[in-house]
């Protein structure tokens, strides 16, 4: 009967280490389930939502003018805690295949950004309401 129990206890002590899905939520950045968008708050306090998109922005935006972008232009978006997102001219990357996946239909928050996964495509905005959308299709902000 003392191991009965024993083995009961330790079988549901289990449960308490496996972490609660809210956890997720505090982790500074994902990656879509296909590995194509990644992202992840930068900035020195974190103010800013960077998401690039290994396909590119489709269509390609043009440049505010020729020779704007020397490095990758239209390789993502970034977003602010307040406004609408700027497209990207990035050098460097962000893009980690150990991020955390944000599965399709869950959604993440930390730093006042909140972005949804689904399987058409990653969805991100900001407190004030404005954001974007980032697909292997299509793209848009609002």
């Amino acid at each position: 009967m003392y191991k009965k129990i024993l083995l009961f206890l330790a079988a549901t002590s289990l449960n308490i280490i496996v972490l609660p899905k809210s956890s997720f939520a505090q982790t500074t950045g994902f990656q879509t389930p296909t590995g194509n968008i990644h992202c992840e708050l930068v900035g020195e306090e974190q103010e800013n939502l960077r998401c690039e998109i290994g396909s590119l922005l489709k269509p390609r935006p043009p440049q505010p003018y020729r020779g704007f972008c020397e490095f990758d232009w239209g390789g993502g978006l970034l977003l602010s805690d307040v406004g609408k997102p700027n497209i990207l001219c990035i050098s460097d990357t962000i893009r980690d295949r150990n991020k955390y996946v944000l599965p399709y239909g869950r959604s993440w928050s930390n730093g006042g950004f909140t972005c949804v996964s689904r399987s058409t495509g990653l969805t991100c905005t900001n407190t004030t309401g404005n954001g974007f959308f980032l697909s292997r299709e299509k793209w848009r902000v609002f």
